[in-house]
């Protein structure tokens, strides 16, 4: 058996060595990791590590290993900020490949990055049988529909960063957004798209249906819900139109009264952009 101590006063000797060697660099790469606890926050002094580091280093980059969003509160007093979840074994390479400017990145994010853990559906203190204790030990998901980015919508709450947010090198500009009936009975949804930097990099455009403007009664809907994406390449200055389909069941809800699927009527509107929060192009729809 082998037992490891990493001492208090080595652990300030290094914290005190990474502060002086930001100071004299001309970047500075922090890297900081979570696992599950403290749910929604970094554990130990890392937060103070940024904090100090960027003090002292207005080129300080953090680099995040976590498995779902965290608290940042240092968010605006550092350049940028890199997610790569838990990269696993190539991760060495492919953080320093996206640091480096050898690869635009071009993910986006997967869930609704809040500022406060109370912004969430879940933990939201007013709806305590939603959370993992429950009411009486049951837990209720009372939100319906409205989970995730559905949830902020409803409630008009502005996230960190959005569901489907993430930058790149690379600016994108949309135009051109034409919608025609497919044969299966959704939507062909087109828009056209250019690439106005010097670099080469991949877009994620996203399509986001609104709710009908007659919802029967009894019936849920999000104020908007994502049903179609893609994901292309375009090089620097390349334009793309690119038609993103969007099925039937998409334009639909499930009828508990008819036991069936059925076509939504009344006017929705269909927007197209980078994020839940950044839609660029829309149109109305009967």
């Amino acid at each position: 058996m082998r037992l490891n101590w990493y001492t208090p006063e080595q652990r300030k000797a290094d914290h005190e060595a990474a502060i002086a060697a930001a100071k004299n660099a001309k970047v500075a790469v922090v890297f900081v990791w979570a696992r599950i606890n403290p749910v929604f926050g970094l554990p130990g002094e890392q937060n103070k590590l940024v904090e100090e580091v960027a003090a002292v280093n207005p080129n300080t980059v953090v680099v995040l290993n976590t498995s779902q969003p965290v608290a940042l509160p240092w968010v605006d007093k550092v350049k940028a900020i890199l997610e790569m979840w838990w990269p696993g074994d190539e991760g060495g390479w492919s953080t320093a490949s996206l640091l480096l400017g050898k690869t635009s990145p071009a993910g986006r994010l997967p869930a609704t990055w809040a500022k406060r853990l109370e912004d969430y559906a879940a933990t939201d203190p007013r709806y305590p049988e939603r959370s993992s204790r429950g009411v009486d030990g049951k837990t209720t998901y009372s939100e319906g529909v409205n989970v995730g980015y559905r949830w902020f919508d409803k409630e008009k709450i502005d996230p960190l960063f959005a569901f489907g947010f993430g930058l790149s090198y690379s600016s994108f500009e949309y135009s051109g957004l034409k919608i025609d009936a497919s044969p299966d009975g959704g939507l062909d949804v087109t828009v056209h798209i250019r690439n106005t930097s010097s670099v080469g990099s991949d877009e994620v455009p996203q399509v986001y249906l609104g709710k009908p403007g007659e919802i029967p009664a009894g019936v849920q809907f999000p104020v908007r819900s994502l049903v179609a994406f893609d994901r292309i390449h375009l090089a620097a200055g390349e334009s793309k139109t690119v038609t993103l389909h969007v099925p039937l069941r998409q334009l639909q809800y499930w009828s508990t009264a008819s036991g069936s699927w059925v076509k939504a009527k009344g006017q929705r509107t269909v927007s197209v952009g980078a994020s839940s929060r950044d839609l660029r192009v829309e149109q109305s729809i009967d």
